[in-house]
């Protein structure tokens, strides 16, 4: 029995409470197939290696299901972990796993006696609050998505399934700066059944319904605010709903096997930290950030940090991802990560990767206003590999970006994937060329376009000639394919670029101005005669920029005369 008065001793729990002791030791060299044996034979779920390294068992049988075994294990291990001495506070350990740290060493005498796993503890982030961020802004697209956030939370409320936004949305309120014009895609998360929540929401909303059943996700567009929100109804843009679920691939590359969990196994699934936090929308939570991750610690460090040391084996695609987001951002992409990226890269080939998933990427990344950027990334991690180009070069990148930059000025339409694909084919055999392609799965009029594309460079030579009249370089390039021209562009001299902007931009749209009808009533007779006499008065307004109407009647009265074919 307690006595009044009296002074009882406090005891702190140390970490020694939340480690696993079921951890062994391998030297720094040991294969992964290795290491899982020895982890196998003394039943450890834990190995640890060299300099403040260590790697679940279950992530060893990963890497070796994934074609890795023969890595060493110290390539697909967790680096620069925190350790703690067993003697430490229980605190000090919840206080690094809710930093972002997945295990935590402990340490007795300088050696590894235990393990501390973030997965296996049910941490509670302390209080933290968005809803003055939220709030903050009074422009009309901001106070139709607060509106858009409140109505999700109460439907999740009343369908005893809680809701939360999530992703780049959250990433970008840490982020600050000034809203855009319009409302970016939200990305919901429901813990319950997502679909049901989004046909709810939809009703409330208004807009087109698309359900994905197989993956538990939903997407509503063309949804608005009422009026007297926002403005007379401000457009909400598109809103994807997911169920909270977790995530397992059974080969490198594939798509996922899903299933229901969880808010914070949902976080844990996703591809980088500051991707991976939530805002609570419930009425009594509202604008509660959930950060089991330590997503906003990398935001304000403006840091790109993969979430575990095989995501990018498990998911290719997000080495593009990753490349993307540092250059859109200007975030550094942090080592260990760069690690998980070259482990990816060197693992030979992705047969479950399908090109169409590739293309998609690229496409996504060439339609960053910092594309070159994301290229130049790409090229330096020797991620072409993924879509079948080894050794590319980002010599061209840069032109291509100034391509890009003058057609948008001039408001000619280019496709910017095609574009920079073109850029990285420059100097690069056929063959190689053909394997690309494969590898991204175009076939048809897309292939065709990117093939004609990379076999540019007669037409580049043909355009850097000293004396060429405008109908003459319109008669060079209007045989070509776009990509063909725009391939000669990124290969060519001053002259030659030159030449194929005032095509692009101006010489292409060069019509004459009497038709076939005025032609034939002048007396052109009918059929191959008319088209003849079009491509002799195109010619002439070309090299002469001008040309009226009643010139143009007496060139074609001359022509007639003379007996001369166009």
């Amino acid at each position: 029995m307690a006595r009044a008065g009296h002074t009882y001793p406090q005891v702190e729990a140390t970490v020694a409470a939340l480690m696993d002791s079921r951890v062994v030791t391998c030297a720094p060299r040991v294969s992964t197939v290795g290491a899982l044996a020895r982890a196998r034979a003394v039943g450890a779920r834990f190995v640890a290696l060299d300099a403040g390294r260590a790697v679940r068992e279950a992530e060893l049988a990963r890497a070796a299901q994934w074609g890795l075994g023969s890595r060493r294990a110290r390539e697909v291990a967790w680096r620069d972990l925190p350790s703690l001495p067993v003697g430490g506070a229980e605190i000090a350990a919840r206080r690094l796993l809710l930093s972002g740290s997945s295990l935590v060493l402990v340490r007795r005498a300088g050696r590894v006696v235990g393990v501390v796993d973030a997965e296996a503890l049910d941490l509670a982030p302390p209080p933290s609050s968005v809803l003055a961020r939220l709030e903050r802004s009074a422009d009309r697209p901001s106070e139709a998505r607060l509106w858009l956030l409140r109505v999700a939370g109460k439907i999740g409320e009343g369908m005893g399934a809680p809701a939360y936004a999530v992703g780049g949305f959250v990433r970008d309120l840490l982020r600050g700066g000034s809203a855009p014009p319009t409302l970016p895609d939200l990305d919901l998360v429901v813990e319950g059944d997502g679909v049901a929540f989004a046909r709810r929401l939809a009703e409330e909303i208004g807009g087109t319904l698309l359900v994905h059943g197989s993956f538990g996700t939903a997407s509503i567009e063309g949804g608005r605010a009422p009026a007297g929100v926002g403005h007379d109804g401000t457009a909400l843009g598109r809103v994807d709903v997911a169920s909270a679920r977790r995530e397992r691939y059974e080969a490198a590359g594939a798509l996922p096997e899903v299933a229901p969990a969880g808010l914070v196994e949902d976080l844990r699934r996703r591809d980088f930290s500051m991707n991976a936090m939530a805002v609570a929308l419930d009425p009594d939570r509202f604008g509660h950030l959930l950060d089991p991750l330590g997503g906003q610690r990398d935001v304000r460090a403006r840091i790109v940090r993969a979430l575990h040391p095989l995501a990018f084996v498990e998911d290719p695609t997000r080495v593009l991802r990753a490349a993307r987001y540092a250059a859109r951002l200007g975030f550094r992409v942090e080592a260990a990560t760069r690690a998980a990226i070259r482990l990816a890269v060197e693992r030979p080939g992705y047969v479950a990767l399908s090109g169409r998933r590739l293309w998609r990427e690229l496409e996504l990344a060439a339609a960053e206003p910092r594309a070159r950027q994301a290229f130049e990334l790409l090229v330096r991690w020797r991620a072409a590999s993924l879509w079948n180009l080894a050794g590319a070069s980002s010599g061209r990148l840069a032109s291509a970006e100034r391509l890009c930059q003058w057609a948008k000025a001039e408001g000619v339409a280019v496709d910017p994937a095609e574009l920079y694909l073109l850029a990285l084919f420059l100097g690069r055999p056929v063959a190689v060329v053909g394997r690309c392609l494969d590898r991204l799965a175009l076939t048809g009029e897309p292939r065709a376009r990117l093939e004609a594309g990379a076999m540019a460079a007669r037409l580049a030579r043909r355009l850097e000639a000293r004396r060429l009249r405008p109908s003459e370089v319109d008669e060079v390039l209007a045989p070509a394919p776009e990509p063909a021209v725009l391939s000669a562009w990124l290969r060519g001299g001053a002259r030659a670029r030159r030449r194929i902007q005032w095509y692009l931009a101006r010489g292409r749209a060069v019509r004459p101005r009497l038709t076939g009808e005025d032609l034939l009533a002048l007396g052109v007779e009918r059929g191959p005669r008319v088209g003849s006499a079009l491509a002799m008065l195109r010619r002439y307004r070309l090299d002469r920029a001008a040309g009226s109407l009643a010139e143009e009647r007496e060139l074609v009265k001359e022509w007639l005369t003379s007996g001369k074919e166009a």
